[in-house]
C-alpha cells in the first residue's frame, strides 16, 4: 500500500546525476498524478508507476529499528519490513522516472527524507542513497537528484560476521 504525504502530488523537473551528464526527471506520488501533469502519457505513467512499485520491496533502504528509520525519512514516515522483521523501511513517497522515455531512466522508488539529515537540505531519497532537493527545500516543481557517496559498513551475529556496501547519504 502506497503511503504518499500530501502534497507530493507533482515534484516535478529535476535534474538526474549519476556518474553521466544530467537528466532531467519527473517525481510524482502516483500514476494519477503523472498522468493528470500531461507529460508522459497516461499508459506510460500506469507502466512506469508499477515497475517502480515493484522495485520497492528490493530496493527499498533496511533499518534495524523503528527510531534509525525515522532518523532518516521523518516520524510515521516508516513502517515493519513484512519480508525481514524486525527491520523497518520508510514508506514509499512516489516515484522518479524520465521526462521522456527515451530518455532511458529506469523509474525507481522515491523516500520522504528528514530536513537536513547528514547536510541534506532536500526532501526525498532513493534506494539507493540518492537525493533529491528542490529549489525551497518544499514540495516544488523542480528537483535536482544528486546520487550517493558509497561507504563500507560492517555486521556480524550469530558467531559470524560480514561486510556490506551502502550508498547512503553524500554531500
Amino acid at each position: 500500500m502506497l503511503v504518499a504525504s500530501a502534497g507530493l502530488a507533482a515534484l516535478g523537473l529535476g535534474s538526474l546525476d549519476r556518474t553521466a551528464p544530467s537528466k532531467d526527471v519527473l517525481v510524482y506520488a502516483d500514476a494519477a498524478a503523472c498522468a493528470a501533469d500531461g507529460i508522459r502519457p497516461a499508459d506510460e505513467c500506469r507502466s512506469d508507476y508499477a515497475t517502480a512499485r515493484a522495485a520497492y520491496p528490493s530496493t527499498a533502504p533496511h533499518y534495524g529499528s523503528s527510531m534509525e528509520c525515522e532518523e532518516h525519512h521523518g516520524a510515521s514516515h516508516c513502517l515493519p519490513d513484512p519480508n525481514a522483521p524486525p527491520r523497518f523501511v520508510p514508506r514509499m513517497a512516489g516515484f522518479l522516472l524520465g521526462r521522456r522515455a527515451s530518455d532511458w531512466v529506469i523509474p525507481e522508488p522515491v523516500y520522504d527524507h528528514r530536513q537536513g539529515h547528514g547536510g541534506h537540505q532536500g526532501n526525498y531519497c532513493t534506494g539507493s542513497g540518492g537525493k533529491i532537493s528542490t529549489g525551497s527545500g518544499s514540495h516544488a516543481s523542480s528537483a535536482t537528484l544528486k546520487p550517493a557517496a558509497a561507504k563500507a559498513t560492517q555486521f556480524g551475529g550469530f558467531g559470524s560476521s560480514g561486510k556490506s556496501f551502502s550508498s547512503f547519504g553524500g554531500s
